[in-house]
């Protein structure tokens, strides 16, 4: 008989707690956390923040280690250099050694002949006084076309040393070019993203790896929450979801929280679901509930999964 009193009076208290309440919806606190990681997999050599840090956005996180990055930056960088190298001499013709060996085989052709002339001259003339023969003549005449064409040789291969080559060929060293300092780029960004910094500001929620373990796309080192990032969600009952509209005001009370904190609605679920446990009663077990989820005006005043009591106004 005395449980029996016991329970009777406990339904008549959760009752009139029920119904003095009945405007107040369930809720909790929830934050949106950025998991970062580097793009590149490697061990962890820097960690600069501790579990409930605040840090502004650009603030160096961490960082993995970088030698084979440098490395590869260091030999895109010699590539490059060696590439444009190339070019320049593609662009300016021969080197000053060759134009110099050319110049001189051209003197000594030019000299050959001038000397071919001078011989074929005295010949003619002692052939044509009786004193030699033809033969001789004609042998001096050879050696005079021959030493002529050593010249045009000489004087083309000059020409062709000091034209810069091809266009074709000074194309595909451009293009070589631009490929290598495309490599810079490249290892450039490799380079700065094994360091990472905060995109945004916000608290430092939880650390997955400490200094010497590894990191990478799959494996976060950190977890980033930004301020705006916090929301506060609760679930209407489908006989109250006219009362919710997106722009719409909501109180907000929590324990120990300071009285006056408010919030926007940013978000209506489009299905029903049951009451979740974590806010499971006698009452409301059996309903349904919609989701919503309202932006704090004041989001530093409310922790992850802290119960949050919210009036619709």
């Amino acid at each position: 008989m005395r449980i029996l009193y016991i329970l009777f009076f406990a339904l008549v208290l959760s009752s009139c707690s029920d119904e003095g309440n009945i405007d107040t919806l369930q809720g909790y606190a929830e934050g949106r956390q950025l998991n970062l990681a580097p793009r590149s997999t490697g061990i962890l050599t820097i960690l600069n923040v501790v579990e409930g840090d605040q840090v502004d956005a650009g603030a160096a996180l961490f960082a993995v280690d970088s030698e084979r990055a440098k490395s590869q930056l260091d030999q895109a960088i010699s590539a490059s250099a060696a590439a444009q190298a190339q070019l320049s001499n593609l662009q300016k013709g021969g080197r000053p050694e060759e134009i110099r060996a050319a110049e001189e085989s051209l003197r000594e052709a030019d000299a050959a002949f001038k000397l071919a002339e001078q011989t074929f001259a005295r010949t003619k003339n002692l052939v044509d006084r009786g004193v030699l023969s033809t033969a001789r003549l004609d042998q001096d005449r050879a050696t005079l076309d021959a030493t002529r064409a050593r010249v045009t040789e000489a004087q083309s291969r000059l020409e062709i040393i000091k034209l810069p080559a091809r266009p074709d060929v000074i194309d595909a060293a451009m293009r070589e070019l631009e490929a290598r300092e495309s490599a810079i780029v490249r290892a450039e960004t490799e380079l700065r993203e094994r360091s990472i910094i905060a995109p945004v500001s916000g608290r430092i929620e939880i650390i997955y790896r400490r200094v010497g373990e590894i990191a990478g796309p799959s494996q976060p080192v950190l977890s980033l929450l930004p301020p705006d990032q916090k929301r506060i969600r609760f679930f209407v009952p489908e006989a109250r979801l006219a009362e919710v509209k997106h722009g719409g005001r909501v109180d907000l009370m929590c324990d120990n929280c300071q009285a006056g904190l408010g919030g926007e609605i940013v978000f209506i679920a489009d299905q029903a679901e049951f009451t979740p446990p974590v806010i499971f009663s006698e009452k409301e077990r059996a309903k349904l509930v919609y989701l919503v989820e309202a932006k704090p005006d004041q989001p530093e005043r409310f922790l992850n999964g802290q119960p949050v009591a919210v009036t619709l106004q």
